[in-house]
């Protein structure tokens, strides 16, 4: 007779619930990455456009200029600011998908714990049961004599 673990199918059910939060954990890494990329290229863009107008300035520049100077820093300001708030949502939900894998993660590991000391166990018992056996034959050798 074969070892069988009475909670294979949980542990089963478990390793597909961590191989999913890993997906979900990858995906939601890819997300805050994109979204941090884009602010990281937008950030970049503004501070161009300043050192441009910054270099104008000292050249001089005209008011209808400055005035567009400042309405574009406005508009890049906003955008950035837009960003931000999706970066911050991105990073929590990369956060909050990392301690699932991390509470997916342990659960499994309380199963494949579980399973591997049933297996000792098992083991332990079927050498028990062998030696019984084993002394069984000897006696019934010695007697046989």
């Amino acid at each position: 007779m074969s070892f069988q673990f009475t909670l294979q199918k949980v542990l089963e059910v478990r390793e597909n619930e961590k191989l999913k939060s890993e997906k979900e954990f990858t995906q939601a890494t890819r997300q805050f990455e994109e979204v941090a990329t884009k602010l990281y290229e937008l950030l970049k863009k503004k501070e161009n456009y300043q050192s441009k107008y910054s270099q104008r300035i000292e050249n001089g520049i005209a008011i209808f200029e400055l005035q567009q100077f400042h309405t574009i820093l406005l508009q890049y300001q906003k955008q950035i600011d837009h960003l931000q708030y999706y970066t911050q949502k991105a990073r929590e939900n990369m956060n909050r998908k990392q301690e699932q894998l991390v509470e997916k993660t342990i659960e499994l590991k309380k199963y494949e714990k579980m399973k591997q000391i049933k297996h000792e166990l098992y083991i332990e018992e079927s050498k028990r049961k062998e030696n019984i056996l084993m002394d069984e034959i000897s006696v019934q050798q010695f007697i046989n004599r």
